[in-house]
């Protein structure tokens, strides 16, 4: 029988190189740089500096309070938003940042975070230009260590503010609550 598999990987490898298995020769003279998407362009209320508070929800007294600061600013011809952040309650404390970009094939927002935990989250998001509102869903390892499904709101209230929530869930079904957060972003001057 092994001989018999063996005899056969064979073949497939001389019917595969008879085909010509080699690649073409690329003429990069033929490629050019696409014009920048128009989605990205949502992102720009986001460039800057920003503080922020919030409150989970479901927490233990001392750890209810969560305030930070963010920075977010364009990269790679403005096709990135790159950003920063710092977030601090009672008992904790981390650093993050991301990448938000525009799919071109898939025609989606995605988006990147990764935190000094060693912790990332991975999202997808759409945005609503009539009532200026991100949702964006997303896959992580949490901050206890396990996994968590969660969605972040942003609303867009203005130029230096954006209001937003964060819920985090142990299931892919959203059954299990692990928390929920709520708090804005406001512009620094």
């Amino acid at each position: 029988m092994t001989r018999n598999r063996g005899t056969m990987f064979f073949a497939c490898g001389i019917l595969l190189a008879s085909f010509g298995c080699t690649a073409k020769n690329v003429d990069f003279s033929t490629i050019q740089k696409p014009a920048r998407a128009a989605e990205l362009s949502a992102f720009d209320v986001f460039v800057g500096e920003w503080d922020w508070d919030a409150e989970v929800v479901n927490a233990v007294d001392a750890d209810k309070k969560w305030s930070g600061t963010a920075q977010w600013s364009w990269i790679l011809d403005d096709r990135c938003l790159h950003g920063s952040m710092s977030a601090k309650s009672a008992h904790a404390e981390f650093e993050a940042a991301g990448v938000w970009s525009w799919h071109p094939k898939n025609g989606k927002y995605i988006w990147w975070m990764f935190n000094n935990w060693g912790y990332p989250q991975q999202g997808t998001a759409k945005y609503d230009a009539d009532t200026k509102h991100w949702t964006m869903p997303f896959k992580s390892v949490g901050l206890d260590g396990t996994t968590s499904h969660g969605l972040y709101t942003l609303t867009v209230v203005n130029h230096d503010k954006i209001d937003w929530t964060l819920t985090e869930w142990a299931d892919v079904l959203h059954t299990v609550k692990k928390y929920e957060m709520q708090g804005a972003y406001v512009r620094r001057r």
